[in-house]
C-alpha cells in the first residue's frame, strides 16, 4: 500500500511523499505505543509513594521535597517542543529510543543520589526522556487511530493502567526495599522500552506496509479538523488543556493536605484512595471516548469541566474520609473527559503532526507546573480547603464557555 501511494503517475517516486512514507515507517506499531507509554506512566507515578523516605534520607526541606516532582515537571516542559522537532525529524521510534536512553540515564544518577543536587539532576534527565516518550508514544497512537478522539482514550487507558502500577511498586519498594530501589526499577523498565523498541523495527515495518491506514494520504485526509470547529480555535483548545492539567493539582496536592489536614489520614489510607481515583479515572476513559465520538470534542469538554466543577464542593462537603473518595469518583470522570476532549482538539487543530503533540505535551505540562504552584500559595494563604473552591470555579466557567461558543459546521465557514 505505502509502495502504491509513493509513485507519481509517470511511475517515479515522489519525494515528498516518500520522505513522508519513511516518517511513518518509523512509528511505534499500535500495541507497543501502548505498552511504552503504559511503562513509562508507571515511571511517571512511582517516585510519589517514596517522597517522604527521600526526604528524610538526604534531609530535604518542604520547599526541597517540592523540587524533587517540580523539576521532573520542567525538565519535560523544557524538552517537549525539542522532542517535537526531534520526532518530525528521525521518526517516534528513534524518539522513543532516544528517551528511554535519557529516562535510564536520570534514573540511575537518581539512584545513586547521596546530595540533593544529584537527586534534581537526575530528576530533570527524566523529566526530559519522559517527554521524548509521551511525544513518540502519542504520534504513534495517532498515526495508527486518528478519528473520534480514539488515540487520546488509548492515550488515557495506557497512563492510567500505568500509574496505578507504579503507585502499588512505589509503595512496595520503597517499604520493603527503600528508596533507591523506586529508580533502579525505573531504569530497568527504560532498558525494556528501549530494547523492544529497537526490537520492533522489521515487524513494525512490514505491518505499516500491509496496513492502509499507514499510508500518507490516509494520514493527511485525516489530519484536518472534523465535523465540528470550537469558534476559540486552537488558543482556546490550548487554554483548555492547561486548565485541564491544572486540576490534577487537586489529585497530587490539594488532596493529599486536605485530607491530612481535616481527617489526619495515615500514608496507606491516601495511598488506597488515590489509587482508587486512578482506576476510576481508567476505566472512564472509555466512556470519555464515546461521548467524544457521540457529541463531538466540544460538546465532552463542556460536560468534562462541568462534572470536575460540581465534584469539588462535594468533596469539601464530605464528613469523612471515606466519604470524600466519592465525589472524587466524580472528579475523576470530568478530568478524563477533559483531557482526552481538549486533547482531542489540539491535535486536530494542530494537524495530528509532530508539531501537534508537542503544543499537546506542552500545554499538559505547564498545567502541570503551574496547578500544583498555585494549589500550594493559596492552600497556605487562604486554607487548605480554598483550592477546591477556585478550581470548581475555573471548572464551571470554562464549561460555560465552551457551551456558549458552541462549534459551527465545518460547510459554514
Amino acid at each position: 500500500m505505502v509502495a502504491s501511494a509513493s509513485k507519481s503517475t509517470t511511475g517515479a517516486p515522489d519525494a515528498a511523499e516518500t520522505g513522508a512514507a519513511a516518517t511513518l515507517r518509523a512509528v511505534l506499531p499500535y500495541r507497543l505505543a501502548i505498552f511504552t507509554l503504559a511503562l513509562t506512566y508507571w515511571c511517571v507515578d512511582i517516585v510519589s509513594p517514596a517522597l517522604p523516605a527521600i526526604q528524610d534520607a538526604l534531609a530535604l526541606s518542604g520547599t526541597g521535597a517540592g523540587l524533587v516532582f517540580a523539576l521532573f515537571f520542567a525538565g519535560r516542559l523544557i524538552s517537549n517542543l525539542p522532542a517535537a522537532f526531534l520526532v518530525d525529524r528521525v521518526g517516534p521510534r528513534a524518539t522513543a529510543g532516544i528517551g528511554a536512553g535519557a529516562l535510564c540515564l536520570g534514573s540511575l544518577l537518581a539512584a545513586s543520589a547521596t546530595t540533593p543536587l544529584v537527586l534534581l539532576s537526575g530528576r530533570s534527565i527524566q523529566g526530559a526522556g519522559v517527554a521524548l516518550l509521551v511525544t513518540a508514544g502519542l504520534l504513534s497512537l495517532i498515526r495508527a487511530r486518528p478519528a473520534g478522539g480514539a488515540a487520546m482514550t488509548a492515550f488515557q487507558v495506557a497512563a492510567g493502567t500505568g500509574g496505578i502500577v507504579g503507585l502499588w511498586s512505589g509503595g512496595a519498594l520503597t517499604s520493603s526495599v527503600g528508596w533507591r530501589a523506586v529508580f533502579l526499577l525505573v531504569a530497568l523498565l527504560a532498558g525494556v522500552i528501549l530494547s523492544v523498541t529497537v526490537l520492533s523495527r522489521g515487524a513494525n515495518r512490514t505491518r505499516l506496509q500491509a496496513s492502509p491506514m499507514a499510508t500518507p494520504k490516509t494520514v493527511e485526509a485525516t489530519a484536518t479538523p472534523g465535523p465540528e470547529l470550537p469558534r476559540f480555535g486552537m488558543s482556546g483548545a490550548l487554554f483548555a488543556n492547561v486548565l485541564c492539567y491544572a486540576n490534577y493539582s487537586v489529585f497530587v496536592v490539594a488532596l493529599p493536605l486536605y485530607a491530612d489536614s481535616r481527617f489526619d489520614v495515615s500514608a496507606g489510607q491516601l495511598a488506597a484512595l488515590q489509587v482508587t481515583i486512578t482506576i476510576a479515572h481508567l476505566l472512564a476513559a472509555f466512556p470519555a471516548g464515546r461521548l467524544i465520538r457521540l457529541r463531538g470534542a466540544t460538546g465532552a469538554l463542556a460536560v468534562g469541566f462541568g462534572l470536575t466543577a460540581l465534584s469539588l464542593p462535594l468533596a469539601l462537603a464530605a464528613p469523612s474520609a471515606v466519604w470524600i473518595g466519592l465525589p472524587l469518583l466524580i472528579y475523576a470522570a470530568g478530568q478524563v473527559t477533559c483531557g482526552s476532549a481538549a486533547g482531542d482538539l489540539v491535535l486536530r487543530l494542530g494537524g495530528q503532526g509532530g508539531k501537534a503533540v508537542g503544543l499537546h505535551r506542552l500545554s499538559s505540562d505547564l498545567g502541570l507546573v503551574l496547578g500544583p504552584a498555585a494549589v500550594g500559595i493559596l492552600a497556605d494563604a487562604a486554607g487548605v480547603g480554598a483550592p477546591f473552591v477556585a478550581l470548581s470555579f475555573l471548572a464551571a466557567l470554562a464549561s460555560g464557555i465552551t457551551l456558549l461558543r458552541r462549534p459551527r459546521p465545518v460547510s459554514a465557514l
